[in-house]
């Protein structure tokens, strides 16, 4: 190879080589875009232990929003002693960051987990522990509203708030069925169909209670009997106070439920 074409291969491998870097980071950096919106400012405090759990570490977490406050009280046990949304009034001062409730604030009766990010006005919280592979959620409105829970297998892949408020979350569900597909396989999968969306061919459980069914000897016919979990992709609108679940192609896989 003369020294001419020897350059101009060595400057094609480079200038690959750039563009190849180039767009690693690329897909690196929307890899990494945060899902959820960034707080104007967080306030982290520890609160007096507990000489019955010395190694639990209570604090106070205060994060803020432009329109409210989030507050999470964490004594060290499963799930948040108290989590609650404190509003702010627009060109209000933000609330101080202290245990004691004020007045207006609102708190969570009705889930039990931690607090896990904003998107607009809508609030997202975790589940204090797993469900069958998957992680609870709850979303609420900013002054409280339920508007819907449900069990992700991961992380969302996505959460995109559009200019006219609708909320678009991607995920893999976790969803369980009301009976159970290897008890009875075309009955029980036309149910699930019915409830979730999901088109044929239906997933194929046998292996997953078998397994089951080998660790449990003594509970076999029991074990054929467990409902039946089921793991699909999903995209979930919320408009309107509404959130509408939608099946993303067909299943991933099954298994008893826990």
């Amino acid at each position: 190879m003369s020294a001419i074409a020897w350059r101009c291969r060595n400057l094609f491998l480079r200038a690959l080589s750039v563009a190849t870097i180039a767009c690693s980071l690329a897909v690196s950096a929307e890899a990494a875009a945060p899902l959820f919106d960034k707080p104007t400012k967080q306030v982290k405090q520890a609160l007096p232990k507990d000489k019955d759990n010395p190694q639990a570490k209570p604090a106070l977490t205060c994060v803020y929003f432009p329109h409210f406050m989030v507050k999470q009280i964490d004594l060290g046990e499963p799930g948040a002693d108290q989590l609650s949304i404190l509003p702010i009034a627009a060109g209000g001062a933000a609330p101080a960051c202290k245990r004691d409730n004020v007045a207006g604030e609102i708190v969570l009766k009705e889930w039990s987990g931690y607090f896990k990010g904003v998107k607009g006005d809508y609030i997202f919280w975790d589940a204090d522990d797993g469900w069958n592979g998957g992680l609870g959620f709850d979303v609420t409105t900013a002054d409280g509203k339920k508007i819907m829970e449900d069990v992700a297998k991961h992380d969302f892949r996505a959460v995109d708030l559009a200019g006219d408020g609708t909320l678009t979350l991607r995920y893999t569900r976790v969803y369980g069925a009301p009976c159970s597909l290897r008890e009875d396989a075309q009955g029980c999968w036309q149910k699930v169909k019915d409830q979730t969306g999901l088109a044929d061919p239906a997933p194929d459980c046998k292996a997953a209670y078998e397994k089951e069914m080998k660790r449990t000897p003594k509970f076999a016919q029991d074990v054929i009997k467990d409902p039946t979990a089921i793991d699909y992709d999903v995209v979930t609108t919320i408009s309107g106070g509404t959130a509408k679940i939608a099946a993303a192609g067909k299943a991933l896989g099954c298994r008893p439920e826990e």
